[in-house]
């Protein structure tokens, strides 16, 4: 008799899934990365018994009328049946439970986790019974004999190992897994299994292939195989009589043998060629093998015995009764035409509720299959800011410039509406939707929409005539995400190009990226693509000013323990209008990359300003200068509703530190905050925040701390306000180390330069990144934000006034009168370097009295430079005396500079010789241009 399949069933949510029977044979019990456990009568059973465990669930196994579940918060729970009661915790581990295992003849679970780690539990808990803990990557699988005598456990560092249970220790050591760094990169499970009677056999698969090994001597026996098995064997198992062998490819082949004859009694094609997670026998023994596949389906094969599971069935005729029943039944439906939309699913109403749609894929199996890189499912590509596709009033693009929405009719007809924010900018647009665009991005200079099958790019450009333009993709290629800023449109297909293009419609590049496409958004110049790669979300930003330069970044998710949990998985994807990207995780967590530290900073956490547990945060933009998120609250959903339309809220951005409810937290976290990001904050705000934050420390009597603040801020105008403040505390001490620190900041400037300059010379050798070695960067503080340090420099650069030609011949107003017997140059022909030097030679011979203000200079500053003389000659004045004493000595110095000033330039004019047949001139009509006749 031919091995059948049945038609597969929806049972879990994408991702890893495990099956298992009850010990009597009557139900099937699956779980998934739903979080959900679901009791089947049957395949056919259409309503089973579902209980939610947890986010996710990547293991399940029956014993002694008791379940075994391995939960999300890496333990194992135990649960009572049929009641599903909890019953208590079997084992704990630090990373996710990757398999749960049992047979009919010990009293044990065989546990295995992510974090190198295999134990033998006790069904009642407590201590294990043997731990395992000699592997070098991820357990991923395990087997125990029957007698208890042995176990075999295989790990992500390529090793299958046996172990003596007894003695603790490895009897056998085979090299057959493939290299992984985490269970959900596995395609190959390695599942191997001991012979159920006495445990004589050992079978695991190696490639193409499964082994049989003895247990006495771990001799080969015997291998098996078959010309149409293609790829790797990825899991095999023993029937409950031992005579018949099954095992699953990666590609989702079954096959099954005749252990004493070796051969295959039949092979099983997947219908979608998927990888199959979990298998398991009916216990009956009636040649019934049920199986999960990684997408989260369920599957049935029966007569995998052949023509002799006659003997090995208790009721053959019962099921050849119901196989004609179900022939019956599969000519009814197939002449029935069926409306999936009258169908009552409760998983569609959860997924339609909280907006996890399921991936309609429509494209040929094949070339989807080329693109799936790991078992890990592959977080499909979506738009930030729109809504999920299946509704018939959605959101297809929600920014800082508009809102694009799509409405479908009962009849099919679609259309699309567009809203700009700001009516000067352009008046609103109606499309009809003839080509099905699903998706859409605006920006202040196009707006960019897009279909995937057939794929075709239309964008409107809204400067201007408005003109239209399109363009189709090659036959092989679909459109699976777009973007468009004012500078770029861009668009990712499924076989993971990037294509740029202007927004007039030039072609400008082909990009290939490294994995799967995710999401696409960007502004202005800059693009920022997600990509999923080796089970890993990577984010390429690239630069489209002039030449196209990309560098690459992993992007920084939540937790990724549980696989699909929600804070791994990308929720937003966008750039601040300071041109940063800004990543949104499944939590509601922001993440800004600062390139210039080469790291992604989380700066701000949504799910903080949540009213209810099931309420969720729209995003709709960042804006760094306001220092704000846009979103919109979503109440018991993931999406907002087009009517009526919602309100956006402004969040604020907050950088999670210690202890934000102290004052000191709130002044660190605004620094820390302002240093990385490009706030609208002027310097005096942030000198000030700095400088409370200082007054904190000194009050708390932590001078060393408060030292410490300014070192690291490295301001020289706030430096002189903290020593006046300590001091003013009568922390004389602290105030004479801030007086010494500016010092100490000029002393140690040069060797720290070379220092830096060549260690980041290296870097530049080894990294992309643009790491600039200037002094301005080198000593430019850490907190105050970088426009600080360049405001003081503009201050205080040196700008030469040009110097015009006097009629009547050449003269230098800047000549020392104890020179003026040298023969000077022509001013026509000093440079301004030139003019700068003689103007620091001239300050320089004046300036004879130390006390001197310089031009320009303040008195903080002169107090700055003087103080250690001034305390010398007023030492038996206080702090507050001295003070108020050098404020007037300082006015009386500058009276006196300004009128020797003015003295000396009337004598320049009396010494000067007069010019030569021209009339009498004032000092300034002297700098005039006089046209000779």
């Amino acid at each position: 008799m031919k091995i059948n399949s049945k038609q597969l069933r929806y049972a879990h949510a994408e991702g890893h899934t495990d099956v298992c029977y009850t010990e009597d044979g009557r139900h099937i019990i699956t779980c998934g990365h739903d979080g959900d456990v679901r009791i089947w009568l049957d395949i056919e059973d259409d309503d089973p018994n579902s209980h939610c465990v947890g986010e996710s669930a990547l293991s399940v196994c029956f014993k002694d009328n008791r379940l075994y579940v391995a939960t999300d918060n890496h333990a194992v729970q135990a649960y009572t049946f049929p009641a599903f009661d909890k019953d208590g915790i079997i084992s704990r581990f630090t990373a996710p439970v990757t398999q749960i295992t049992s047979n009919s003849k010990i009293e044990a679970l065989g546990c295995t986790s992510e974090n190198m780690e295999a134990r033998i539990c006790s069904l009642e808990g407590g201590a294990p019974l043997l731990v395992m803990s000699e592997h070098k990557g991820p357990v991923l699988s395990i087997a125990i004999c029957p007698n208890m005598k042995y176990a075999c456990t295989a790990s992500g560092d390529g090793f299958l190992r046996v172990w003596d249970i007894d003695t603790q220790k490895i009897v056998k050591e085979i090299s057959c897994v493939p290299k992984i760094n985490t269970f959900y990169s596995a395609k190959v499970l390695c599942r191997m299994d001991f012979e159920p009677s006495d445990g004589k056999y050992l079978a695991y698969p190696n490639n193409r292939e499964i082994i049989i090994l003895s247990s006495e001597n771990w001799s080969q026996r015997m291998t098996f195989t078959h010309s149409t098995i293609k790829c790797a064997i990825s899991q095999c198992i023993f029937s409950p009589c031992g005579q018949y062998l099954a095992g699953s490819t990666i590609a989702g082949q079954i096959a099954v043998w005749e252990v004493d004859s070796g051969a295959c009694i039949g092979i099983i094609e997947h219908p979608t060629s998927h990888n199959v997670s979990a298998m398991a026998w009916n216990p009956k023994g009636n040649g019934v093998l049920v199986y999960c596949d990684v997408a989260g389906q369920l599957g049935m094969l029966v007569n995998c015995y052949g023509k002799d599971s006659s003997k090995f069935g208790e009721d053959i005729e019962t099921v050849e009764r119901e196989e004609e029943n179900d022939e019956v039944l599969d000519n009814l439906i197939e002449h029935y035409e069926s409306d999936d939309d009258n169908a009552i699913s409760l998983e569609k109403i959860k997924n339609e509720t909280l907006g996890l749609v399921e991936k309609d894929d429509s494209r040929p199996a094949s070339r989807v299959s080329d693109h799936v890189t790991t078992s890990e499912p592959i977080q499909p590509p979506f738009q930030p800011s729109s809504t999920p596709i299946h509704l018939e009033h959605r959101y297809m693009c929600w920014n800082d410039v508009g809102i694009v929405r799509c409405h479908t009719a009962e009849n099919g007809e679609s259309s699309i509406d567009v809203e700009f924010h700001d009516s000067n900018l352009h008046h609103g647009i109606h499309l009809n939707n003839y080509l099905n665009h699903t998706m859409a991005s605006l920006s202040p200079t196009v707006l960019a929409l897009a279909c995937p099958t057939p794929s075709k790019l239309v964008c409107i450009s809204l400067v201007g005539s408005s003109k239209e333009w399109s363009i189709s993709m090659p036959d092989t290629e679909e459109i699976v995400c777009v973007a468009a800023t004012s500078d770029i449109v861009a668009c990712a297909t499924d076989n993971r190009y990037l294509r740029l293009f202007t927004p007039l419609g030039t072609q400008r590049q082909v990009v290939s990226l490294a994995g799967a496409p995710v999401c696409v958004a960007g502004r202005g110049a800059t693009l920022a693509a997600a990509y999923a790669s080796g089970g890993r979300l990577q984010l390429a930003v690239l630069a489209a000013r002039g030449a196209l330069r990309v560098r690459t970044w992993p992007l920084a998710t939540g937790a990724t323990g549980s696989g699909d949990a929600a804070g791994a998985r990308l929720a937003w994807l966008g750039c601040t209008d300071a041109g940063a990207p800004v990543a949104a995780d499944g939590a509601g967590v922001l993440r800004l990359l600062h390139e210039p530290a080469g790291a992604w900073l989380p700066i701000a956490d949504t799910a903080q300003h949540r009213r209810g547990v099931s309420d969720s945060w729209f995003i709709v933009s960042v804006s760094e200068s306001e220092q704000k998120v846009r979103a919109i609250l979503c109440r018991g959903s993931s999406f907002p509703l087009t009517v009526p339309k919602p309100i956006v809220t402004e969040l604020p951005l907050q950088v999670p530190l210690c202890e934000l409810d102290t004052e000191k937290s709130q002044y660190e976290e605004q620094l820390v905050r302002w240093s990385h990001t490009a706030p609208d904050v002027d310097v005096k705000t942030a000198r000030e925040t700095a400088l409370k934050l200082f007054a904190l420390a000194c009050r708390s009597e932590i001078e060393q701390r408060a030292l410490e603040l300014m070192e690291l801020l490295k301001d020289d105008r706030l430096l002189p306000l903290a020593a006046k403040y300590a001091s003013r505390l009568g922390r004389m001490h602290l105030a004479e180390k801030l007086s010494n620190l500016s010092e100490t900041w000029e002393s140690d400037s040069e060797r720290l330069n070379v220092a830096q300059s060549s260690h980041f010379q290296g870097l530049d050798c080894q990294e992309t990144n643009d790491v600039t070695n200037s002094e301005q960067d080198l000593n430019a503080s850490l907190i105050i934000p970088q426009k600080t340090s360049k405001k003081k420099t503009e201050d205080n650069a040196i700008k030469p006034v040009p110097i015009r030609s006097s009629p009547g011949g050449a003269r230098n107003p800047f000549r020392k009168q104890a020179e003026a017997a040298k023969v000077v140059q022509s001013p026509l022909s000093l440079t301004e370097r030139t003019l700068v030097e003689v103007h620091a030679v001239e300050d320089k011979s004046e300036n004879n009295d130390p006390l001197k203000p310089l031009d320009g200079e303040v008195f903080v500053d002169w107090f700055s430079r003087n103080k250690s003389l001034l305390e010398q000659q007023n030492s038996e004045l206080t702090p507050s005396e001295l003070t108020r004493h050098c404020v007037r000595k300082f006015k009386n110095l500058q009276t006196k500079t300004n009128e020797n000033g003015q003295k000396r330039k009337l004598d320049n004019e009396v010494d000067d010789p007069p010019v030569t047949n021209a009339p009498k001139q004032s000092k300034l009509s002297a700098f005039a241009f006089s046209k000779t006749t």
